[in-house]
């Protein structure tokens, strides 16, 4: 028997002994916090609906995907604690089994490692891509010490490469150190419960080489940012401008302020003044009363655009000429001479 065995038949020992360990029994709370939070969104949600603010929508949308995964994936967690509290009370685990599977995975990763004091097993995973992006190895960390609950375990990006939309994602399907677990759950608590700890970290590693596109708290799709909708540029959520017309999130390139009420507009809710050319919002454009182009404040005098005010100007200037030369030319009638009576 080797160092490593040693040590793996040591922490099958400690493993079997925690799993077996029977908890205290302990209150069942709900994730009060998350509920409230997802009220909250639904409330924004509604309001952008409202406004059809489309881009604010979209944006809250992905926050309550984000928010209702997190819970499904607390109960899910809860629900799996109160699963294996019974399967403890009920279930001897198979002490060579454990070990048989600690001495595996060696053969499974390149690098694994076992700390008794810390009671920790730990793996890490060779380089993930998703669909031509890669995201760099992580650490998978289980922890079979009985201060918790029930064991647990969470991963972290080694060589981290996030979502430039949110840089607090390093795996489209990991949040906060902890996986998003899909259709694989049943097969990693069923794991956990039998001791068959090789396979379970197989099944998240393969579970972290999967991706789902409906399920992403980022997709692929976004993680080098958000795109404009105007020239596609990805851009992260700082770097976007909201249109007061649409809603739409544009980069700065492709949004502009209206010269009148600074308000943020893209291209196709902008409008220019037809003379000066500058950019306002429709609201502040007044149509002139002859031709009905649409100009700013600055280009229009008594209602009327510079070209409109000209061409009214001669032609009142010809009437008034013209009614000057007809007075001169009309004569002055004469005055009948005064006859004499006979």
């Amino acid at each position: 028997m080797n160092d490593f065995q040693g040590l793996a038949l040591r922490a099958a020992c400690s493993i079997r002994e925690a799993l077996q360990q029977i908890q205290p029994d302990h209150e069942t709370e709900l994730p009060l916090a998350d509920w409230n939070r997802l009220q909250r969104l639904l409330r924004q949600q509604r309001l952008a609906q409202e406004h059809e603010w489309r881009t604010a929508e979209r944006i809250i949308n992905t926050r309550l995907i984000f928010a209702m995964e997190h819970l499904a994936l607390d109960l899910r967690q809860r629900t799996r604690e109160l699963e294996q509290g019974m399967l403890k009370r009920s279930t001897q685990l198979d002490l060579r089994l454990i070990y048989e599977e600690l001495i595996a995975q060696p053969n499974e990763f390149s690098e694994v490692s076992i700390d008794l004091r810390h009671g920790i097993l730990r793996v890490v995973t060779d380089e993930i891509v998703l669909e031509g992006i890669t995201l760099g190895r992580f650490d998978i960390v289980y922890n079979w010490t009985a201060e918790e609950p029930g064991p647990c375990y969470d991963v972290h990006a080694l060589d981290p490469s996030p979502s430039s939309a949110n840089s607090d994602f390093v795996h489209p399907h990991i949040s906060d150190g902890i996986l998003c677990e899909g259709e694989a759950q049943s097969g990693i608590a069923a794991a956990l419960a039998q001791g068959r700890f090789c396979d379970f970290f197989l099944i998240v590693s393969n579970t972290l080489n999967t991706y789902n596109s409906s399920s992403a708290y980022v997709t692929l799709k976004e993680w080098y940012g958000t795109p404009c909708p105007d020239c596609g540029t990805s851009c992260s959520d700082d770097e976007l401008t909201h249109c007061n017309g649409c809603g739409d999130a544009y980069c700065d390139e492709c949004c502009d302020d209206c010269r009148r009420c600074r308000e943020s507009l893209c291209g196709s809710c902008m409008q220019s003044c037809e003379d000066c050319s500058t950019p306002h919002c429709r609201d502040c454009l007044t149509s002139c009363s002859e031709c009905n182009h649409d100009f700013c404040s600055n280009c229009l005098t008594e209602g009327c655009c510079e070209s409109c005010h000209e061409t009214l100007s001669e032609s009142e200037n010809e009437d008034n000429s013209y009614e000057t030369t007809h007075d001169q030319q009309i004569p002055t009638p004469a005055t009948p001479a005064a006859t004499t009576s006979p």
